[in-house]
């Protein structure tokens, strides 16, 4: 079983990224899509609703996490693919060695504020979401990085950065006698 996470900030371009994998015949799962695997935690580890508009004071107490038994379940479906999980969490450092890789979209501030303003998701335009993402950013990617994530420009297009994507993951596939499959 192979997995790889593409991973980023809101506006990254995750989810747009996900369908551009499928088209290409890959197996890719846009995380926030599947409410059994991505799920709002609050501080006593309970599965809750998220609030219609958030303030830092909910977002402060609370955190959007990954399943783990749902995370392996998707995996495992997909075998003998490679499974192209797109999103983010906040315990996916916890899940890292689920992936055989982890890609970084890095984003700057002012292109990743022009995505949320323009988009169609929520998240990063209601309540203090766009601030919290703002805030988040520098030491997210820091974070990221210092796991051993590769780091990606997602400020090009996004045909591009799958392709990058992709170069990374035949080179490995190469690398180790194996090819990425289609579901």
């Amino acid at each position: 079983m192979s997995a790889v996470q593409i991973t980023g900030m809101s506006g990254t371009g995750k989810t747009t990224i996900a369908a551009l994998l499928a088209r290409r015949g890959l197996t890719a799962v846009d995380a926030d899509g599947d409410h059994l695997l991505s799920r709002n935690i609050d501080a006593n580890g309970n599965v809750v609703e998220g609030v219609a508009v958030p303030d830092f004071a909910w977002l402060d107490r609370h955190s959007w996490e990954w399943n783990p038994a749902r995370l392996d379940e998707l995996i495992g479906a997909a075998a003998p693919a490679t499974l192209y999980v797109c999103g983010c969490a906040d315990n996916e450092l916890e899940l890292a060695d689920r992936f055989t890789q982890v890609f970084l979209l890095e984003i700057d501030e002012t292109t990743m504020l022009a995505r949320l303003a323009s988009r169609e998701k929520e998240f990063g335009r209601i309540g203090d979401t766009r601030e919290y993402q703002r805030r988040k950013l520098p030491g997210y990617q820091s974070r990221l990085r210092a796991s051993g994530a590769i780091p990606i420009d997602a400020r090009v297009p996004l045909d591009q950065v799958v392709n990058e994507i992709l170069s990374h993951t035949l080179a490995r596939s190469d690398a180790s006698g194996q090819k990425p499959s289609a579901s």
